[in-house]
């Protein structure tokens, strides 16, 4: 596979540079060092593939490609400390920001992603320029808008630090997006400037997706289609309603709430399947190309531009331009170059869950489908398009599933029931949605009203299937605990069943069996391990005592009782500890 796509190959490499750049010695963090080691490894390879010695360039050139990924990662790393040094060396009193992106509506905030332009210390005011993230109460008299600047009396603070075992690390989580710092402003502790945003892109997305979101209102009146509709074309969830999120929990839908790849290469497929035909014209290729990107970008307007829409649609930018240009194209090779790409600018975007999930999602559409499909060959033209859908579901279910198992703990059941129905609806209504803010422009009042039934009907038709499992016994599996060891003996797994089938070659199969069996041993291994230590655990949990104590698969908490009755705590703080060391039942011991 590697020689016909060599982008794989470096872009494993690159990430590799990226996951092992934390054990590099210190000496490396200077730029001229690294940046002298880098080239000293790109010359000597140039060296040896000059002089024909295969073996020595590929190892000359995967040092390259670890090191290029290994500097991006410490210059990534070393910004951060930049903007935590610049606000910590100093007294402010006061701090000036600007407004980056649409609002994010939660329980009882509102969120934005602002840079902090100036601080004022000593009557004065200093430039500085950090990002950070924004919470406003949303019982405030005004919320700011993107593009306005508002002056805060206080200081921010850093992320709230990880302090129990397992628990979510939300201060990680906001540093790989570039954020060092949060602040939370109550009704009177801002004014709202107006400005401009410095960025006219982000000026520009942040006013359309505002615009297309009046436009999908005006037009949907049901609140759970318009929801629906909203969370998959614009990214924003905050008019779903908390029991249809469930319901596409329980079916194994809700990465369709999320703006990500698929989205985006839903509307790519669709596009290039209706532009197709222009390529037969003269200089036809370039209209094509034009009329793809024009269009993708469009959309990526109209989701605000969030980093997970940014990714996918430069993918999908790397596909079309791969199809028109090269005679022969391997699509693994593209998916890489796309990513390799992605990484290069942003190389932390490598911990995004969503980035990690979409990128495996797509691999495996593209390494099983193929397989999975070739299992069955029906004549029947509906039952032949239902399995392709089925085939196409199970092979991005596949892919994904040990890395969703690790992050989530849960697998829902009837995936390969309800994804086939939930994909074959989006496939529809996500460019009927998009179509529908096009022809809103022109005024054409039945082609709109016309439209607007194709995106109520599909709307409906999707929230109706992602409800059938939860009446089905056994819908959702919960607790499931993986480590990374397991995750990645999976993927082994399922890396060598492939090359089973691309090689024709039983040796493989016999590899993967050997290496179930060393999944089960070492699972079995850490589940005893787990079962026979009793250990006690003093838990960090603002405004709340507790300590827990284990025993075989039972968790005993010994709190407070307000901590009984408050589940946010327990999920955020306990609940991942307890399902690592796979309780069964938490009993919680309060004092009267």
């Amino acid at each position: 596979m590697l020689p016909r796509a060599p982008f794989v190959g470096i872009v494993l490499f690159y990430i590799a540079g990226i996951l092992l750049s934390s054990l590099f010695p210190a000496f490396l963090h200077s730029q001229i060092i690294f940046f002298g080691i880098i080239c000293a490894c790109f010359l000597v390879s140039m060296l040896c593939y000059a002089k024909s010695f295969k073996s020595a360039f590929g190892v000359t050139f995967a040092m390259f490609s670890v090191a290029i990924g290994g500097f991006s990662k410490t210059m990534f790393e070393q910004r951060n400390d930049t903007n935590i040094a610049a606000l910590n060396s100093k007294t402010y009193t006061a701090y000036e920001a600007e407004i980056t992106t649409l609002p994010e509506k939660r329980a009882k905030t509102v969120r934005f992603e602002a840079i902090i332009k100036r601080i004022r210390i000593n009557k004065q005011w200093l430039p500085v320029s950090v990002k950070a993230l924004i919470n406003v109460s949303d019982d405030a008299t005004s919320i700011p808008k993107p593009g306005e600047w508002v002056i805060v009396s206080g200081t921010l603070e850093q992320p709230m630090e990880a302090k129990n075992p397992m628990q979510f690390d939300y201060r990680a989580f906001l540093r790989n997006k570039g954020i060092v710092w949060t602040d939370y402003l109550s009704n009177n502790s801002f004014t709202i400037l107006p400005g401009e945003q410095t960025f006219v892109f982000q000026r520009w997305s942040t006013n359309i997706s505002e615009w297309s979101a009046q436009v999908l209102r005006e037009n949907i009146p049901d609140d759970d289609a318009y929801g629906l509709v909203k969370a998959m074309l614009l990214g924003r969830r905050d008019d779903l309603q908390a029991d249809l999120v469930t319901d596409y929990t329980a079916s194994g839908a809700v990465h369709i709430l999320s703006v990500s790849g698929m989205h985006v290469a839903i509307i790519f497929l669709v596009i290039s399947h209706l532009l197709g035909w222009i390529k037969r014209w003269h200089y036809g290729k370039w209209l094509y190309l034009v009329a793809v990107i024009a269009l993708l970008c469009f959309y990526a307007l109209v989701t605000g531009l969030p980093a997970s829409v940014q990714r996918a649609t430069l993918m999908c930018i790397v596909f079309v331009v791969a199809e028109v240009f090269a005679r022969k194209q391997n699509a693994m090779n593209t998916l890489a170059f796309s990513a390799f790409l992605i990484l290069l600018f942003d190389p932390a975007a490598l911990y995004d869950v969503g980035f990690q999930l979409s990128y495996l999602a797509m691999s495996g559409i593209f390494l099983l489908y193929e397989p999975i499909n070739n299992f069955f060959t029906p004549n029947n033209r509906i039952i032949k398009f239902v399995w392709q859908i089925s085939a196409l579901s199970f092979a991005a279910q596949l892919a994904t599933f040990p890395l969703s198992l690790f992050y989530f703990h849960q697998f829902p059941s009837y995936f390969w029931l309800i994804n086939p129905f939930v994909i074959a609806f989006t496939n529809v209504l996500l460019p009927a949605a998009l179509l529908l803010l096009l022809v809103s422009l022109v005024k054409i009042f039945w082609l709109q009203w016309l439209v607007n039934q194709i995106v109520l009907l599909s709307a409906y038709l999707t929230n109706v299937a992602v409800s059938v499992p939860k009446s089905l016994p056994g819908y959702l599996i919960e607790n499931l605990n993986l480590d990374k060891v397991e995750v990645v003996i999976l993927y082994a797994v399922l890396l060598l069943i492939w090359l089973t089938y691309e090689k024709r070659s039983f040796q493989f199969l016999k590899a993967a069996c050997l290496v179930v069996f060393m999944f089960a041993c070492y699972g079995v291994s850490k589940s005893l391990q787990i079962r026979l230590s009793n250990d006690v655990v003093t838990h960090s949990i603002p405004n709340h005592l507790a300590m827990s104590f284990k025993q075989n698969d039972v968790l005993y908490v010994v709190s407070d009782k307000a901590l009984r009755e408050d589940a946010n705590a327990y999920n955020f703080c306990i609940r991942n500890y307890a399902i690592s060391q796979e309780v069964q039942q938490t009993v919680f011991v309060t004092a009267k």
